[in-house]
């Protein structure tokens, strides 16, 4: 199995991640199966690269390797596609940090599903604010924009058997991901819900910017998913968890956040130890957020910021824990 060639999973010289050697050197298949395919892929690439250099020399290969713009990603991208297996190949990671294994997929037909982003989205996250994500034995942890889940899997270890995670992601390709993760790791104090949270019971679109608001859509507005939408506390309620026994959520939802603060009153108003981690995007590409409406509807009920880290866009991440009255 994979483990990165240094403890900074992002930042090595040799091969860095994302770059075609580290994937035509690190990428393993996750069942025989994948590990058949991926080796022959493996194979006939490096024979190809063996067969040409004989015939033509190794400057004049290289050369032609260049001006023809061929790499190991677009082949193996390619030769899935021709295989017909982009939606059904695994491959297995393992992240170092935080002792868990997760998957990918092999496609470029979905949008962020590339390997690299796969692989950024369950290993690459700032310490400084994991170090303060910090969920206790026994705990019920929900988290609302889950992806591929590595808030998911990392809040399972932390709230333990005891514990609880509600683990909600929309898109249904993520889920289908998010849902295979968990059963990777084994986990058994997960429950996943395949729902936008949002401010009412409805139908959403959700765009290729994984956010149900069309304004953040900086491409093309009519690509979308139909997807079931819900509030927090009904959500909470329909699944049997009691909202005042919530203590940590974590909101990520690509400027939808006060949509879901405006579902989750009973959350917010019965629960009496929480914290909340919650990242703050722009709502429009151009820095526009919600920032100070969303900072005075959880002053209303009493949260108060314990973190707060800003960055050039504008977005935030921002950690408020709710005190006594």
């Amino acid at each position: 199995m994979y483990k990165p060639p240094s403890n900074d999973i992002n930042n090595n010289d040799e091969y860095p991640v994302g770059s075609n050697k580290w994937l035509l050197k690190e990428i393993k298949g996750a069942k025989l199966f994948d590990k058949l395919v991926i080796n022959s892929l493996k194979f006939f690439y490096l024979f190809s690269r063996i067969v040409l250099r004989v015939v033509v020399g190794k400057r004049r290969r290289d050369r032609i390797w260049v001006d023809k713009k061929i790499n190991f990603s677009g082949f193996l991208y390619k030769s899935v596609e021709l295989l017909g297996l982009d939606n059904t190949l695994l491959l297995k990671f393992y992240n170092p940090t935080h002792h868990f294994k997760f998957y990918s997929k092999v496609t470029n037909k979905v949008e962020n599903f590339s390997i690299h982003d796969m692989y950024m989205s369950m290993s690459d996250h700032e310490e400084d604010i994991l170090e303060k994500f910090s969920p206790m034995g026994g705990n019920t942890f929900v988290d609302i924009g889950a992806a591929f889940g590595f808030y998911t899997i990392v809040g399972s270890g932390k709230v333990g058997r005891t514990g609880k995670v509600i683990s909600i992601e929309p898109h249904p390709d993520i889920f289908d991901m998010l849902n295979r993760n968990i059963k990777f790791n084994q986990l058994t104090n997960v429950v996943t819900l395949n729902y936008a949270v949002s401010s009412k019971e409805t139908k959403v679109n959700l765009y290729s910017s994984y956010s149900i608001l069309p304004e953040r859509e900086r491409k093309d507005n009519k690509k979308f998913v139909e997807v079931d939408a819900n509030t927090l506390d009904n959500l909470l309620q329909q699944n049997g968890i009691n909202t005042e026994d919530v203590n940590w959520v974590k909101i990520d939802v690509e400027g939808a956040e006060l949509e879901v603060l405006r579902g989750a009153n009973n959350v917010l108003s019965k629960s009496k130890n929480i914290t909340m981690l919650v990242e703050i995007h722009n709502v429009d590409g151009k820095g526009k957020n919600f920032y100070t409406t969303i900072m005075d509807l959880l002053g209303q009920h009493n949260f108060k910021i314990e973190f707060e880290k800003a960055y050039d866009s504008g977005e935030k991440h921002v950690i408020l824990r709710k005190h006594p009255v």
